[in-house]
């Protein structure tokens, strides 16, 4: 008997990156094909916000900076990201200046539809005029007090990507917007005494809702993680980092300070972890040390305990597997005092992980015991932001990769089907590491088709998200499957393979 999964994932739709692959190739002979809008999804998804949020927001912005009503609801952004209906000018212009992004960044144009005054701005871009700031990052107007919106003297405004924007509408909406300053710049951009003399002036209130709205975009940041690119979501990171913090250097010793230091850190911890996935070890352990820093600074246990085991996976990326014990110890001490139910589970089931790859069964075995315990008090809703992950599936997904290392096939595959039960249907990091794992159980069990199908099953999705870690499960499958090279099944998994890499 094998384990099944339905329809192979290279032939479900791609990743919800926001990328162009997301979309469907629109074709001018036939109706119109129906073309879901990834980047406005995700753009809301990056917030942390449901679609009533969203409607919610747009309909407080609209009062604000508009002075009228915005009648928009959940089930209207439900319609524009399912790519039913695309939003009137007038949302565009309100989702423009709400997210700070542009028309191609929301999905409102195509990329090979962009204008010709793209190569415009990218010719004043060369000659020093970057009016999306530094590395192209731009601030949304409402989030960061006394930024600057750098403005063409043209008739029209330019957005980054070319996207013509009626004048009147942008100065309206932007220099509303929290005390953004709007500024009229020719050919030359600001001196840099200029910029320390604006800087020098900027003063941010740190308020317990700007708080809570920073730590809810770290949440929505981390919940992209399980299907975005890293090279894709970093910048995002980054530039969320970069928002903190400003507004850390303007908390002082505020009552808030704290729960912002942990938003920090919990950021620089994704960051670091993307650096991972990226191969980027010099920025990983970078991202790693402010991480933990900023943990001590906010005495927050259970986020240092996050940091610590999320190294392990770099050491044990080397064939270090005593040190990812160590650290994963460690981790658990420090959890003991200041975590969640649901970061024991984890940090337990990666432990267990760990101990089989040493040969300790017993360790291992006594690692998951607790694993399951820990998660079976845990809260669904009450874990932390690198917690939201860690669901059944994923559970049963480690107990998979511990049963496989521990060459107890049996136990193994009773695991994989209870993991592939719980597992949700969609193309995420997850979802690959459980396939590559579940084809290490074929091969154990000499069921070399099965084994071959479900690597590639998790290479599609590899392909997909680029996820090297996921990447280097499946070509530690491939070289288990080196006896049987010569079957057409493993040629076939080659070609997947070569393809990709």
């Amino acid at each position: 008997m094998q384990l099944t999964t339905g329809p192979s994932a290279a032939s479900r739709a791609t990743a919800a990156s926001g990328a162009s692959t997301d979309e469907v190739t629109r074709s001018g002979r036939g109706p119109a094909v129906r073309t879901a809008n990834a980047r406005l999804r995700l753009s809301r998804e990056e917030r942390g916000w449901s679609q009533e949020r969203l409607a919610t927001e747009i309909r407080r912005f609209s009062v604000i900076h508009e002075g009228r009503e915005a009648g928009v609801t959940g089930n209207m952004i439900c319609k524009w990201e399912k790519g039913d209906k695309k939003p009137s000018l007038r949302y565009q212009r309100l989702l423009r200046a709400l997210f700070g992004r542009s028309s191609a960044e929301l999905g409102f144009v195509d990329d090979d539809a962009l204008p010709a005054a793209s190569a415009v701005m990218r010719a004043e871009s060369v000659r020093g005029v970057n009016p999306a700031g530094p590395a192209g990052s731009r601030p949304a107007a409402h989030e960061v007090a006394g930024a600057a919106m750098v403005l063409h003297p043209a008739a029209d405004v330019i957005d980054t990507h070319g996207i013509p924007v009626e004048r009147r509408d942008v100065l309206r909406l932007l220099a509303a917007a929290s005390g953004v300053a709007v500024v009229p710049m020719g050919a030359a951009s600001p001196q840099p005494w200029e910029r320390l003399s604006a800087a020098l002036r900027r003063r941010v209130s740190v308020t317990p809702e700007l708080v809570e709205e920073l730590s809810q975009r770290t949440a929505g940041l981390y919940g992209l993680e399980e299907r975005v690119p890293a090279r894709v979501l970093m910048q995002r990171v980054t530039e969320h980092l970069g928002r903190i913090s400003q507004v850390l250097e303007s908390a002082g010793r505020s009552p808030v300070r704290r729960a912002l230091t942990s938003t920090a850190g919990e950021t620089a911890a994704l960051a670091g972890w993307l650096s991972f996935d990226m191969n980027d070890l010099a920025a990983t352990t970078a991202y790693y040390r402010v991480a933990i820093e900023a943990a001590r600074d906010a005495d927050d246990h259970g986020l240092w305990a996050c940091v610590l085991g999320y190294e392990s996976y770099q050491t044990a990326s080397q064939g270090r597997h005593d040190q990812a014990c160590a650290l994963l110890g460690e981790a658990q001490r420090r959890a003991a005092s200041g975590s969640t139910a649901m970061t024991r589970a984890w940090l337990s089931a990666r432990e267990a992980e760990e101990q089989a790859a040493r040969g300790e069964g017993r360790a291992a075995l006594a690692a998951l015991d607790r694993a399951q315990d820990a998660f079976e008090r845990g809260e669904p809703d009450g874990g932390r932001v690198w917690t939201h992950f860690f669901d059944r599936g994923r559970l049963d997904g480690l107990k998979v990769t511990t049963y496989t290392r521990l060459r107890r096939p049996a136990a193994a595959y009773a695991a994989a089907t209870d993991a592939l039960r719980a597992a949700g249907p969609g193309a995420t990091k997850k979802r690959s590491l459980l396939l590559s794992d579940i084809a290490e159980v074929h091969v154990q069990r000499r069921e070399i088709e099965a084994a071959c199908h479900f690597a590639a099953e998790s290479l599609s999705i590899v392909a997909q998200t680029d996820f090297s870690l996921g990447l280097a499960r499946v070509r530690r499958t491939r070289e288990h499957l080196r006896p049987w090279q010569h079957t057409h099944a493993v040629r076939d998994l080659d070609d997947q393979l070569h393809a990709l890499l």
